[in-house]
């Protein structure tokens, strides 16, 4: 019977962690090509303000992830779907969990950052930034 407890509670645990890691997905340049097109998607830039120049996803708002960036957050909408990225995946990665944390409840991450898009026709080059 302890046994039995032990193991309801170990899955209990378990469920938990894997409910928390699901609430964000990576996606692949297509997938986030795709999700771009909803309008319900929030989608977030959190590189500096050079690298958003320098050019930046169509339709992205510049979120730049410092130590302000949970203070940022706050204009954007809970209910609906946040869609991050970087240059290599590793700041979204990061700002997904500072997401999630705050309530998010779906977050997607473009997997390999900018350095793996695939759809140049889609970047957009800021003309301040020459």
């Amino acid at each position: 019977m302890r046994g039995l407890v032990l193991f309801s509670l170990l899955l209990v645990l378990l469920s938990s962690c894997d409910r928390s890691k699901s609430n964000s997905t990576l996606v692949s340049s297509k997938e986030m090509k795709e999700l771009m097109i909803l309008d319900s998607v929030q989608l977030i830039d959190v590189r500096t303000l050079e690298e958003f120049r320098e050019g930046h996803l169509a339709g992205a708002q510049n979120l730049i992830y410092d130590n302000e960036f949970a203070y940022k957050i706050k204009q954007l909408d809970k209910s609906k779907p946040v869609a991050v990225y970087c240059r290599t995946g590793r700041r979204s990665e990061e700002c997904s969990q500072i997401l999630r944390d705050a309530g998010f409840k779906k977050i997607y991450q473009l997997k390999g950052g900018l350095s793996e898009w695939e759809y140049e026709d889609l970047l957009v080059i800021d003309s301040l930034a020459h």
